[in-house]
């Protein structure tokens, strides 16, 4: 099986791959001109040939171009309440695995970590890592992106953009079954979820504002690194993507 790796885009019948993984492909596996591998971008996987290098940076010609078989048909954009510890690692990492295609972490009124702008970005760096190596891992066609920590009233600005935008809550909601039942074509979806005292009565309600529908995954009230991930199975389950 050819060495996979991922870049930003293809254009036209030449890749260069990235600094690290150039050394990987030449240095630690040797590859010699005519080596195959496979670049992924944007949820296409593409058939290459090495060349050779220029600068260091590895050349291959791409010969065949399809559809990368590890995204799901439904992209769903996490928005994760700010969480404590290495929860949003957690999260992000089998999150990705998962099959969710972008996490927006947000500052929430009931949220203990409060990051500086600099914290914040160098965290939102080594999250971007993280999802590259799950992407890795479990055979993804993209990585997915982590966007820079936005507040509520950001987050939830951004409804317009989702076919359907869901906000599970412990206070109570329709069951998660029944708002998906309502979009079965749905192909753009958001979650929100709150951090580990939850989202306030006053959030829920500026979120419904702009059209999210609050649901509850069953009885069992579940953790913040937990809700996201059950969410996410569920709908990609519902929605055609798992089994």
């Amino acid at each position: 099986m050819s060495t996979r790796f991922f870049v930003d885009a293809v254009d036209g019948d030449r890749v260069t791959l990235g600094k690290d993984d150039s050394h990987h492909l030449l240095r630690v596996m040797r590859a010699e001109s005519g080596a195959p591998f496979v670049v992924l971008a944007g949820g296409m996987e593409y058939e290459c040939r090495l060349l050779g290098a220029e600068e260091g940076r590895a050349v291959g010609e791409v010969l065949t171009g399809r559809p990368a078989a590890g995204e799901p048909p439904v992209r769903i954009s996490l928005f994760q309440g700010m969480a404590k510890g290495e929860k949003m690692e957690t999260v992000i990492q089998h999150g990705t695995e998962v099959g969710i295609c972008e996490f927006v972490p947000v500052n929430t009124a009931r949220a203990v970590v409060k990051l500086e702008p600099k914290k914040a970005a160098e965290r939102v760096e080594r999250w971007q890592r993280i999802a590259r190596e799950a992407a890795e891992q479990s055979r993804r066609g993209a990585v997915p992106r982590v966007t820079s920590v936005a507040s509520w009233k950001e987050a939830v600005g951004r409804a317009g953009e989702f076919d359907l935008v869901l906000v599970p809550w412990e206070e109570g909601g329709a069951p998660l079954r029944e708002a998906l039942a309502t979009r079965p074509g749905a192909r753009r979806v958001a979650v929100f979820i709150g951090p580990e005292g939850g989202l306030s009565p006053e959030e829920v309600a500026l979120a419904k504002e702009r059209g999210a529908v609050p649901v509850t995954l069953g009885p069992r009230i579940l953790r913040t690194e937990t809700a996201g991930l059950a969410a996410a199975v569920a709908i990609l389950y519902a929605l055609g993507d798992l089994g």
